[in-house]
């Protein structure tokens, strides 16, 4: 059964997590704007974050967003306004169109993934370089276990540890 009472004598996880992204975001928005990329929206991340040069159909881009593909479709749109992202026909299937990036849309990424790679080592700097590698191997491997199909690139680290250990 259930204890009713709800005193607690440190905050719910969640909310730290939550309170830590939304800081963390804040400090990328801040800097992508001054890169001047005032253009992106946070919510054009999920796109940034996924696709990479060879492409990625939208149904591929929407799973891994976790998002709706009428959501991403309306994303994506906006990106293709934009001129960070193009649609193409896709080599495997001509019925279907992948979602490339454009010689922008590279940069902007670049310059994004850059940023958190700056943001981070600031964290680093200012928590301790082994707190902030210690948090990491927790997410990752709560994310591992629970959640795979979100964060693509732990399966690709996986796959290169497996071929070399």
């Amino acid at each position: 059964m259930s204890d009713t009472k709800h005193t607690r004598d440190h905050p719910p996880l969640m909310g730290l997590l939550d309170s830590a992204t939304e800081a963390y975001l804040a400090e990328f928005r801040r800097e992508l704007e001054k890169a001047g990329y005032e253009d992106i929206r946070p919510t054009h991340g999920c796109v940034f974050r996924f696709v990479r040069e060879d492409g990625m159909r939208l149904t591929e881009l929407a799973m891994y967003a976790g998002m709706t593909k009428q959501s991403v479709g309306e994303l994506v749109d906006d990106l293709v306004d934009q001129g960070y992202v193009e649609r193409t026909p896709d080599p495997q299937d001509r019925r279907a169109k992948l979602i490339c990036l454009t010689d922008k849309g590279v940069e902007a990424q670049r310059k994004g993934f850059g940023l958190i790679d700056e943001i981070e080592a600031r964290w680093a700097e200012r928590f301790g370089p082994e707190r902030v590698a210690a948090l990491r191997e927790v997410l990752e491997e709560i994310v591992a276990e629970k959640a795979p199909h979100a964060v693509p690139e732990l399966a690709a680290l996986e796959a290169v540890a497996a071929s070399t250990g």
